[in-house]
């Protein structure tokens, strides 16, 4: 079983930390944390240190891999923390829970998280440091951009592309053939129907562009 530490301390952790161990995974030694007091215990997991020091511990041998567990409202963030972390040559732990069903022709990037009883279709394609949250679909051909976080039973039909570091809201629907732009978010329930641009928050059946957002918001 390899040593993991986690990026971040929150809610999302604490949900990997089960689901690693629980599965046989690897076991979670800590977290590092910008935002929390080095030594302070949270969840039974000790904080090891900011950021800053994840290459000198993971130098020392002190844990295998990290995992990302930072959530949709800092998306961004996300996205510039597996950058990092990858140009320092610090390995981002990929997972399949194993209730989960992905065909070989799939394709899941460095970092993914898939967790309880998704579904990936055929060539259906992941990229870099994506979440899909529990009882997701992803049909075939599906494309999903680096960074983003997909919300509990997604359910994304043939063809459709996903731009980098969206947030998709519990339940939201696409219809195949659509385009979502980068940094998009859907409230829940959305049923998106027709093309969808960047920067933008849509909701609704169907789906109906809402407000304009910044980058990560």
């Amino acid at each position: 079983m390899k040593n993991l530490a986690m990026v971040g301390s929150g809610e999302l952790s604490d949900r990997l930390t089960y689901y690693f161990e629980d599965t046989g995974f690897g076991s979670v030694i800590g977290m590092f944390d910008d935002f929390e007091r080095k030594g302070l215990f949270k969840n039974d997991r000790p904080i090891l240190g900011k950021l800053e020091e994840i290459p000198t511990a993971f130098r020392k041998g002190a844990f295998d891999a990290v995992a990302i567990a930072i959530g949709y409202r800092h998306r961004k963030f996300r996205k510039e923390v597996y950058e990092t972390l990858k140009g320092q040559g610090i390995p981002v732990a990929t997972f399949v829970h194993p209730s989960a069903h992905v065909e070989k022709s799939a394709v899941l990037r460095q970092g993914s998280i898939v967790l309880v009883d998704c579904t990936i279709d055929m060539n259906a394609r992941l990229g870099e440091n994506v979440l899909l949250s529990s009882r997701s679909f992803v049909s075939h051909h599906v494309d999903i951009g680096a960074h983003t976080f997909c919300g509990p039973s997604v359910s994304l039909a043939g063809n459709t592309e996903i731009g980098e570091c969206c947030f998709l809201g519990i339940n939201t629907t696409s219809v195949d053939g659509v385009r979502i732009g980068m940094n998009v978010q859907t409230a829940a329930g959305s049923v998106v129907t027709q093309d969808v641009p960047d920067h933008v928050l849509v909701a609704g059946v169907p789906a109906v562009v809402k407000k304009t957002l910044s980058f990560g918001e």
